[in-house]
Formats: structure tokens, sequence, C-alpha cells
């Protein structure tokens, strides 16, 4: 069944959708209110020292990967340039009426009234569903601090952030440290004459490459640690892993090195929280041209700033780098916390006609992979193919994912769309019927390896299932190095068939007593 659907914004998400809607044969409009594709990273406002925090080979879609690009992190000009490429082959560009800002969204006798502003002229067209792709950068979030209206210095939030010359000579104080956070209070703290960074807690803050480890390939986000196999395995197997990084760390002769790992042992267990993917901070910790403080913030003052722990620092300026906060101004619902969606995608009582796509938070690897599994499932929807689950077993799945998600990143309960990777991805395929078969030792071994113990790629959705690309997603895959050595592969192995045995043996104790 071909459908109209409106796609609101061209960035990462709206161009997984527009293509995988089209796959499907539906009629796609999408509606992107800048002049040009690629959301945030295409905007020439942003900082141009930006640099992506996760690997191409995550940032890619699944059926486009630079396969014969070495691993990288790509800067803001490289992606908007793969998007362009993505465009291009795919002739989706004819999809996207630029300069359109999407002003109304209302549902009137089961259709969607669209209105729109182009120039000085509005005009509403009707659409069958509407995807809602507009991304998690659009209101930004200031905190509510005591005194900040007496502050008198200048008060910037990261998203208004240009380049670092306007804090040249001053006292500066950086707010939160997320991705861009560590960017931001890295590039001024090379002009300003102090910089402060202010946070509540100590993080966890990954590298984007591995310390100790020469591989190019591997990176955080290529490590074992986003493997199938590790993300099968019980907790206490990743804090194993991780305790053996951290020693590295805190022992190490680099100071920048060693402060990361005092930081993240401080910050808790990594598989409990938010990562920030991005080290760069650590640097001039070291060097002393950021003071940190930890605890957060008492109150301002006319012209300073004192904390928690009583200290008091004279102050010119403040960046909150404190994120966004959902903003959906076009339309007449109330949205707050993206887990109160059925797979953060429905509004249960809505059905499948209104979707929002890509406001999935993954701990590790891409949001453009997710939200294209997203668009894959949203086109079956589209055509009949699967229906949603009935309202009450949409409910149920909603309670029980928000519980698993709040309990599983209870350290960071603040970022309220965070999920791993890895099940949400495979909860997902298994819904679109593309989830791969995991060969046995004995029938491939070779593919076994790379689908368990190798980084979980978005392409391994292309061996089987709808749209599938088996030969050229086999090649990607056995071509990839192995991340982990023989004998890891082993003990994981051996750890997995023990784990299997232990279920086993407690399921059938239960029959046994429930007899």
């Amino acid at each position: 069944m071909r459908k109209k659907i409106a796609v609101i914004g061209a960035g990462l998400s709206g161009i997984a959708a527009i293509k995988q809607l089209t796959d499907g044969g539906h009629e796609v409009v999408c509606f992107e209110k800048a002049e040009s594709f690629g959301g945030v990273f295409a905007d020439k406002k942003i900082y141009e020292d930006l640099h992506l925090t996760i690997s191409n080979y995550f940032m890619a879609y699944s059926d486009y990967v630079p396969s014969q690009q070495k691993l990288k992190f790509w800067s803001k000009k490289e992606y908007v340039n793969y998007l362009g490429e993505y465009l291009a082959r795919f002739e989706l560009g004819q999809y996207i009426h630029y300069d359109h800002e999407v002003r109304k969204v209302e549902k009137q006798a089961g259709k969607w009234q669209v209105t729109t502003k182009h120039g000085m002229a509005e005009q509403t067209d009707t659409f069958d569903m509407v995807a809602v792709c507009s991304g998690h950068f659009q209101k930004p979030k200031l905190p509510e601090l005591a005194g900040l209206d007496m502050f008198e210095g200048e008060i910037e939030h990261s998203n208004d952030y240009r380049d670092k010359h306007k804090y040249a000579g001053k006292r500066v104080l950086c707010v939160g440290l997320g991705e861009s956070s560590a960017d931001i209070t890295s590039e001024i703290s090379e002009v300003a004459s102090k910089c402060i960074l202010s946070l509540r807690r100590y993080p966890a803050v990954a590298p984007r490459y591995m310390a100790f480890q020469e591989d190019p390939y591997f990176t955080i986000d290529t490590s074992w640690l986003t493997s199938r196999i590790v993300n099968k395995l019980p907790h206490r197997y990743h804090g194993g892993i991780t305790k053996g990084i951290f020693n590295k760390y805190v022992n190490s002769r680099n100071d920048h090195v060693r402060i990361r790992g005092e930081w993240l042992k401080k910050s808790g267990p990594s598989h409990h929280q938010a990562v920030t993917k991005n080290e760069r901070l650590f640097r001039p910790i070291a060097d002393g041209k950021v003071v940190p403080n930890i605890g957060g913030i008492m109150r301002f003052e006319k012209n300073a700033v004192v904390f928690q722990d009583g200290t008091r620092e004279e102050i010119d300026a403040v960046v909150f780098c404190t994120g966004y906060q959902l903003s959906f101004p076009f339309l007449d619902v109330s949205i707050s916390n993206m887990r109160d969606l059925y797979k953060q995608m429905f509004i249960p009582e809505m059905g499948d006609s209104l979707s929002f796509i890509g406001f999935v938070r993954p701990q590790q690897g891409g949001i453009p992979v997710i939200a294209e599994m997203q668009c894959r499932y949203l086109s079956q929807l589209a055509s009949g193919e699967k229906p949603l689950p009935p309202l009450s077993e949409m409910v149920d799945i909603i309670k029980y994912d928000t519980e698993h998600w709040q309990t599983e990143y209870k350290i960071t309960p603040h970022v309220a769309s965070l999920v791993n990777y890895c099940h949400y991805m495979d909860s997902m395929a298994k819904l679109v019927g593309c989830m791969p078969e995991i060969p046995s030792l004995f029938k491939d071994p070779l593919l076994r390896v790379k689908l368990l113990h190798n980084p979980q790629f978005a392409v391994q959705y292309r061996l089987d299932g709808p749209n599938k690309m088996t030969h050229t997603a086999r090649s990607f895959l056995l071509g990839f190095p192995n991340i982990s050595s023989w004998p890891r592969i082993i003990h994981f192995e051996l750890a997995l068939i023990t784990q299997k045995l232990l279920s086993r043996l407690r399921l059938d104790g239960l029959r046994e007593l429930s007899k």
C-alpha cells in the first residue's frame, strides 16, 4: 500500500527516512527549514573544529558503507560530504524542499495537515503519515541557578558558540561536559586568562582511540566493548575488561591519561551511564589551563561564582554546555521523555501515522544507523507488511523498556533517551526481520567470529531479510580485522557456553520446583 508521507528535517535521520521510505515505494516529501541538508553538521554557525566522536563505520548507513576508506573520525565537513554522496548515489535530493519551515502539523479526518512557510508564503498539504526527524538540537537547555540573573558578565550557550577569540584574556566558567563541551572548553582554555570547568559529578570519559593500542582499527566504538558477545554476557564481564583498562590508565606516565583513569574510577561503572567519547579536555587539565571544580554551583554573584564546596571565583563570562530539551513547536502534543513512546518512536494512542525518528541516544554506536533501522520498520508499517502491537501490549513494552533502561543507566538518569546500541538494534532487527543468523563454529567459523566478536556494525543487518545485500555485507564483515585476539575469542565463547548451561540448569530447577 503506497502512502504519502511527510518527513520533517533533512538531517541524518531525515535522509535515512527518505531512503527507506522510497525504497518501500512510498511518496515522500521532505521539508527542511535550512537551505541545505545535514542538519546541525551543515550549520555554518557551528564551531569549525567539530569532529565526530563516533567513527565513520558507525555513522554511515548500512547500504552505503565507506569500505574503501580507512576507519577514522570525520570532521563535520567530511560527514556532510558523505551525506551529499549518499543523496547523489540514490537520487534522494529530488524529495527535499529546502527553506521550508514546518509551522503546524495537525490531524483532521484521519489525515495529517502540514503547514509550511517558504519565504512569505504559507501552504498546507495533506499526508497519510508524518515522520518527525528534526533532531535533539532545537532548544538549548539552561539550568536554573541562584543569582544567575544578577550576573553582569557574558552568558552563552554552547549552541551559540562560534570560536574562542571572543574569550581572549577573560576569566571563563564552562558548565557541563558533553562531547561538544570537551572541544569548546579546550579551545577557550587556549586564549582565556583562566578557564574553570564546573561539573556536578565525575563523568565517564573515553578516548576516541583506545590507549595502549597501536592498531588504528582499535577505537572506542570498534573495540570488543561493542561486540555482540560482550553485550550478551553479564555485566561482571564488562567490569573485568574495564578494570584492566583503568589500571593501565591510572598507572600511566602521561598525566592526561592518568587523570582520565582517575576520573573513570570515580565516575562508577561505565556500563551504567552515558559516556563522553572525547578525551581532548585532559591535556589542558594536565597542563593547568583548565581548572575543574566537581560538585556543582551554589550561586552566582555580580562578577563571580560560588561553588558548592564554598570556593569563590571571579569570572567574566559563562558558557553553558548543558545540552538541549525536546521541542516540537509545530505539534500539539507534549513529549518530555522519549521513553514514553513505543521503541522511542510512536505515541501508542496515535498509532503509526506519527513517528519520531532518531531520538534514541546509543551508549555505543551512532544515531544514523539507529534512525535507518527505525525507518526500515516504519516503511514496513506504512506498507501494511507489519502491524504495530495492540495498544495494551505497547504500553506494557514501554513500561518494561523504561524500567530496563533506567536500571541499566542508573548513574545518568537525566539522559532519558539512552539505550544499549547492541540490544536496541537487535530488538528492531527482529521487528524488521533482518536479524542475522549467527552460524555455529562448525558451519561458518569465520562469519561467527565477525558477527559475535567484532563490532556490531549496521551492515550485519543486510545479510538477511528485506532489502538484503548479502554479498556486500559479507565481504565487508569478513574483510574487517579481528578486534579480539584468539585467546580472548576462546575465553568469551567458553563464557557464553557456561552462561547458557547455567541458565538451563536454573530453568530445569524451577520446573522441578513447580511440579
